[in-house]
């Protein structure tokens, strides 16, 4: 990388090439969720967002503003490599996802022990229980009558699965293998 160090600034072309590294894993990141997802509303409608971000939360490359920020403002516990995190509340999320199908996941990016950025990803859930198949239930007053909200929590713990956590999600759902084929697509 060329970084002159009496100006820290990086010359055009390096700058280019990181441009597009960063904008070729984002769609990276797209084709991967859209081909291996079962759901025809993120394989066949692509309703699945991917975002990368600076270690404080600050968006690089994505289609939404972040709110990796936010998360990181209201997580107390430990953050370390391996870990991944799933939300659906938009409550708890500073509304990134607009209701409880919405699936989201954080990782953070490590390199040498220290965190670098971020990655997220999210997509729509086709039942995530409540009242009414597909868990839109037009006439809920409260978020309460949708479905199973989740909090911020770690769906893997330094890499490994937090099974309990999965059993519980997928057992309140009317498609509880295309849920499952779908959350690891996004993940």
């Amino acid at each position: 990388m060329s970084v002159s160090a009496k100006s820290n600034k990086l010359d055009k072309i390096t700058l280019d090439i990181i441009e597009n590294a960063l904008r070729n894993a984002r769609h990276e990141m797209d084709a991967v969720v859209f081909r291996s997802a079962m759901s025809p509303v993120i394989r066949e409608q692509h309703d699945a967002f991917p975002m990368i971000c600076t270690p404080d939360g600050r968006m690089v490359v994505g289609q939404f503003g972040s709110y990796i920020s936010g998360f990181i403002k209201t997580w107390k516990r430990g953050i370390n490599p391996g870990d991944v995190f799933l939300c659906s509340d938009p409550y708890k999320c500073e509304a990134a996802i607009s209701h409880i199908n919405d699936w989201m996941v954080l990782m953070p990016i490590f390199r040498d022990g220290e965190l670098i950025g971020w990655s997220s990803q999210f997509g729509h859930t086709l039942d995530i229980g409540g009242p009414v198949p597909g868990s839109l239930p037009t006439d809920a007053t409260t978020i309460y009558g949708e479905g199973t909200r989740i909090p911020p929590v770690k769906l893997f713990d330094q890499g490994k699965l937090n099974e309990d956590l999965l059993d519980l999600l997928l057992n309140n759902s009317r498609t509880p293998e295309m849920n499952y084929f779908d959350l690891m697509a996004i993940v």
